[in-house]
């Protein structure tokens, strides 16, 4: 049953009635294999920025102070911290490659910064798979319908959704673990809208993996204080000093966002997008084009004379970085994507090194690559961003060959298979747990609404 969230006058009431009455027959078996897909991505996803610099960085000179006699896991290594440290790291992690879901409505990606804090409270709680599942289906519908209210608006004037947004996902998804009741849940998004934070100017740069691991720290400290009896204004949200007004001067929208929560939640309708790649998404769509190009007419990097990757008007902002440096920059770097697609065949983990981004083929098809934009490519939402692309390549026998891809694979349109999802998962393993345990994760990923303690999960994602 929906909970009933109609007659809450204020935002912070109507998600903690929202969040408290959540109960587990109101999610579709779709959205349940929605949402284990979720979690077995941003695992993934975790795994693969263990061995990241910022996730060093963070560990030890963060993690490692963090006290508290509660004891959680730091995925992918043999560390524990406390909830509030393994929630920071784990979220770093979660971001650190910048391969994990996103969704469209919320303008930046739920998962990473919510189902850490998730995970940290679910062990400091002794919960179930099942739990976390609930936990994890309420705060990415508390953080899209907010970026319906505000998403685009705060994207748009500087700040990164993602951590901005993120830290009232953490707080909720964190208050439904605990079992907060309606009215400390309000409490802790309350809290929680004092610890927004996170710009653009720092896309690129280790910061941004970072601003999910804050995020999921911040909402989860939230969630703790309120349970222990802290106060916070119950109009934290929409007051005239509050969020909305305070970051994009958002006015008397609280009973339509009521109105919104659950009704249908996001992950049904638009769903959330999935990354094939490990790069900004406004990639996605022009890599897809290059490697069918690739495959389809057998094109030899050495060929080609130009490459020219085209998006709608307006997409493509975080693509800051036209003749890449780093791993990291060219994760926002258009031409250095279409590059490595050309020159590869393939845009994995392996591809974002320093060793290919100075790799002189690289360097010359980053050199006679342009992005464009053109307005016949504007998606009829102007908010959305799973932008589609077209590809023109110049061969040197005097070809152009082009394709257009409408929606890249991983968007709800076009989902990524069951395989997939399983392939990503080992991909990123690979490298860090050894097989038995990776093979181990996913048995309980997958029969994760049948678990009746977290405990073992955590431990088959860890290092000996």
């Amino acid at each position: 049953m929906k909970p009933n969230v109609k007659g809450a006058n204020t935002l912070s009431k109507a998600i903690g009635r929202f969040v408290s009455g959540l109960e587990f027959g109101a999610l579709s078996p779709s959205d349940l294999s929605t949402l284990k897909f979720g979690v077995m991505d941003c695992l993934a996803c975790v795994i693969a920025g263990a061995r990241e610099p910022v996730t060093q960085i963070v560990l030890n000179r963060l993690v490692a102070e963090h006290g508290g006699h509660e004891r959680a896991t730091v995925l992918a290594h043999s560390v524990q911290s406390s909830a509030l440290g393994a929630a920071l790291a784990n979220g770093v992690m979660a971001h650190a490659c910048d391969f994990d879901d996103v969704s469209d409505p919320m303008c930046g990606h739920p998962t990473a910064p919510a189902l850490p804090a998730i995970l940290a409270a679910g062990e400091l709680a002794e919960r179930s798979g099942r739990d976390v599942l609930l936990a994890y289906a309420a705060a990415v519908e508390v953080m899209t319908k907010l970026g319906r209210v505000a998403g685009y608006e705060l994207y748009q004037s500087g700040w990164h959704a993602t951590a901005a947004l993120g830290v009232f996902g953490a707080a909720a998804g964190a208050s439904k673990i605990l079992g907060l009741d309606a009215e400390r849940t309000a409490t802790a998004i309350g809290i929680a809208a004092s610890r927004v934070a996170g710009i653009r100017a720092n896309i690129g740069t280790m910061v941004k993996p970072m601003h999910c691991g804050f995020a999921a720290r911040d909402g989860l400290e939230a969630a703790l204080l309120a349970a222990a009896g802290a106060t916070a204004s119950l109009d934290a949200l929409e007051g005239s000093n509050g969020f909305l007004n305070t970051y994009v001067s958002q006015r008397g929208r609280a009973v339509d966002f009521a109105s919104l929560l659950g009704n249908p939640f996001d992950i049904r309708e638009p769903g959330i997008v999935f990354k094939k790649y490990p790069s900004c998404l406004d990639t996605h769509s022009a890599i897809d084009a290059i490697l069918e190009l690739r495959n389809s007419h057998d094109i030899q990097p050495e060929h080609v004379k130009y490459i020219r990757c085209v998006l709608a008007p307006g997409v493509g902002g975080d693509l800051a970085y036209h003749a890449p440096q780093t791993p990291m920059e060219g994760k926002f770097s258009m031409e250095f994507c279409s590059a490595v697609a050309l020159a590869r065949g393939r845009v994995s983990l392996a591809e974002f090194s320093q060793e290919v981004v100075d790799d002189p083929a690289i360097r010359r098809l980053i050199g006679i690559s342009k992005l464009d934009f053109d307005p016949e490519l504007t998606s009829q939402d102007p908010r959305s961003f799973c932008a589609a692309a077209r590809v023109e390549t110049s061969l040197q026998d005097g070809r152009v060959v082009q394709k257009t891809v409408h929606h890249m694979r991983g968007h709800p349109k076009n989902p990524m298979s069951e395989c997939e999802f399983v392939s990503k998962f080992k991909d990123c393993a690979n490298a860090v747990l050894d097989p038995d345990r990776t093979d181990r994760a996913l048995a309980m990923i997958e029969q994760l609404d049948q678990l009746s303690d977290l405990r073992p999960l955590m431990s088959a994602l860890v290092t000996e």
